[in-house]
């Protein structure tokens, strides 16, 4: 008898550190769910968002990952640098976190991105 194997479905990897802002998690999701793009959430502690973001990404099977800490948001792909992500917005900031949610997703089915100002 064969034995089931589960499959996960891709989508972008989202890591927060706990004490990061509830607020700016929903416009991130918010930013995905318009695009239309999958994602799932983690919980990490003891790293800041740039490393967060790159962590995801590496477990993304889309590649694309985002990192929220109480001060930043920022969009990482696999393919660049660890220490260059692509861009890091200021958690506050709920329209820029926003579009950085649909940056991810954007990236995912490579379109243009959207500008964050």
């Amino acid at each position: 008898m064969a034995m089931p194997i589960e499959m996960t479905k891709p989508n972008i990897r989202v890591l927060i550190s706990p004490d990061a802002s509830q607020a700016a998690l929903r416009q991130l999701a918010y930013g995905m769910e318009e695009e239309g793009i999958p994602w799932e959430q983690g919980t990490k502690e003891g790293a800041d968002a740039s490393a967060m973001a790159w962590e995801a990404a590496q477990a993304s099977r889309l590649e694309v990952g985002l990192g929220l800490d109480k001060q930043f948001a920022v969009l990482h792909y696999s393919k660049l640098d660890q220490n260059q992500p692509l861009y890091r917005v200021p958690a506050r900031q709920a329209g820029q976190v926003r579009a950085l949610g649909a940056n991810a997703a954007r990236l995912v089915k490579k379109l243009p991105l959207k500008p964050l100002d």
